[in-house]
């Protein structure tokens, strides 16, 4: 079952629904192996759409919606998308890239209206009234779906360049689906608070997977409200809550209330919870389980924190099958240390290295669309034997003892300060200790005339909350190292972060700390004083010239 707003919708209507969609296409001609991109927010008719399309075999690629401009134009045209399956309410961001979107020839695109009265352009369809004279009895179809069939398209992040397209197989579908009821009990008694993107990895390949594998029900939301969670957890007897760790901080930073033990939730799993909240977050809301995960968008490799160890995002083995390894690398060099035999160097509990995740029979890379290159470049070859292949996860991460692991960061998002590799993840945990932050994003920023990177955040401070700026300089140069310490403060109003809650830095990197370029307040670590002052254009002046040493 399905709750959205003041909809209820069984099973069984969401199936006449779903037919529907398959029967029309179908009567279009459209058959197993075309892709139709579907552009939408998070509302029914988007699993809707896509449950009935998989009927088919047509592959669905599942759009970013929160992107805009050239980037959503690119996820559009590299899909290889017969058709344009759009939301109304993403009508305005396709009309102003509608003449670079290279669809197929003859691709048609078709508006979802949620049956309002919307004046649509020639060039789009009504889908539906299309669909209201489709009959909603199972189509007839001969075809036969292999579990290594491809089901939708998902995208990657895309928060340093242009997202990818990666392939998700039947397989891995229904593997992910099975997860949480095999680890978690889950049953069709329970009910899942679905909040994350449609879109992506742990929208539908997880939330939506094992909604339909346990037989469960789903309440769906369009966006995240922190202040409305617990209201709605128990007004629908909420019991599951899949999260990426930001949404849990947001949660745990409302101001407490006395009731905030007494709810349903029992199994809150993820990833991305930071290791000090996980107890506290228990503690405070009487949580029974709660099991990060780790998994790429790719599909390679899962990895699940059984023993709800602090800190641990998964371990190396599940279900008895090795999932990947650790090992040492030269980050400088973009090179896996090897041993005298030519074979990469496993980490050992307490080293930070590699996360590689074998590729096998059961995860498989499906690799980028129409993008062999990429691909190319994440796979991994021979490393520990001849003719093996490994995935390239792309992040660090620090082995501990009996194969569990912690996530360190990606490796894009390290920088490089005084001869010294900076965690952007391990920084921004220990700011958040202090307090009265919503959100917290560190970031590197160059500084004229210096190698290397240095540390910069941006802060979006709790409602009403300020911040002692000696007290804060003091617990900074308590906590963190000097080639750490973030000597530039930047309060925003908004927090930089995609749809799936993936915090964004590129711009904030290229706008750096000029004030005479960035608007919001700025703040600077002077040594000189020992505390925060106010970033002036003089001070600035006094940093570029080398005046004050960093």
């Amino acid at each position: 079952m399905l709750i959205f707003e003041d909809r209820i919708i069984t099973y069984g209507e969401f199936n006449r629904l779903a037919n529907r969609y398959a029967n029309y296409f179908a009567s279009q001609g459209f058959v197993k192996g075309d892709v139709i991109a579907l552009l939408m927010e998070n509302r029914p008719e988007f699993l809707i759409a896509a449950a009935g399309l998989s009927k088919l075999g047509v592959i669905v690629s599942l759009i970013n919606n929160g992107v805009r401009g050239e980037v959503l134009a690119h996820a559009l045209s590299i899909c290889g998308a017969a058709s344009l399956i759009l939301g109304h309410e993403l009508l305005p961001a396709y009309q102003e890239i509608a003449d670079k979107v290279k669809l197929l020839p003859g691709a048609r695109v078709f508006l979802e209206n949620e049956n309002r009265s919307i004046n649509l352009l020639p060039s789009i369809e009504s889908l539906n009234d299309l669909l209201n004279s489709m009959p909603d009895s199972n189509p007839g179809t001969t075809l036969t779906i292999s579990s290594d069939d491809v089901i939708v398209y998902i995208y990657t992040s895309g928060t340093t360049g242009f997202p990818k397209a990666t392939a998700v197989t039947q397989k891995r579908w229904l593997i992910l689906g099975n997860l949480f009821p095999l680890y978690g009990g889950i049953t069709p008694e329970n009910i899942q608070y679905m909040v994350l993107p449609l879109y992506h990895n742990s929208g539908f390949d997880i939330g939506f997977s094992s909604l339909i594998v346990s037989g469960g029900t789903m309440v769906l939301r369009r966006k995240f409200s922190a202040r409305a969670f617990w209201d709605e957890v128990r007004k629908y007897g909420v019991s599951i809550f899949i999260y990426v760790g930001e949404l849990c901080r947001y949660v745990y930073n409302q101001p407490p209330r006395p009731n905030d033990t007494d709810n349903p939730l029992h199994f809150v799993t993820g990833n991305g919870m930071r290791g000090d909240l996980m107890e506290p977050f228990r503690k405070r809301f009487n949580i029974e389980y709660i099991y990060e995960v780790y998994g790429a968008t790719e599909g390679v490799g899962s990895f699940l924190n059984v023993e709800q160890i602090p800190g641990m995002c998964g371990n190396l083995n599940l279900a008895g099958m090795r999932q990947g390894e650790i090992v040492r690398y030269d980050y400088l060099n973009d090179e896996i240390e090897k041993d005298e035999n030519g074979w990469a160097v496993k980490c050992q509990p307490g080293e930070t290295g590699l996360l590689l995740c074998e590729i096998n029979e059961l995860n498989r890379f499906a690799g980028y669309v129409n993008n062999p290159e990429a691909t190319k470049e994440k796979i991994r070859r021979n490393i520990f034997r001849d003719r093996d292949e490994y995935f390239d996860s792309g992040d660090l991460v620090q082995m501990h003892e009996n194969d569990y692991f912690s996530f360190v960061d990606r490796l894009g998002d390290t920088f490089r300060w005084k001869s010294e590799n900076v965690s952007t993840n391990e920084v921004s945990n220990i700011i958040n200790r202090f307090g009265n932050m919503e959100d917290v994003n560190v970031y590197g920023v160059e500084v004229p005339g210096m190698e290397g990177r240095c540390g910069m955040v941006a802060i979006k401070l709790l409602e009403g909350a300020e911040i002692d700026w000696e007290a804060f300089a003091t617990f900074v140069t308590e906590k963190l190292p000097p080639y750490a310490r973030p000597y530039f403060i930047r309060l925003r109003d908004e927090i930089d972060a995609t749809n799936s809650f993936k915090q964004l830095k590129q711009k904030l990197q290229k706008e750096g700390f000029n004030p005479a370029i960035v608007k919001d307040p700025l703040y600077f670590l002077d040594p000189r004083a020992n505390t925060y002052v106010a970033l002036t254009e003089k001070i600035y002046e006094e940093i570029v010239s080398h005046q004050v040493r960093l």
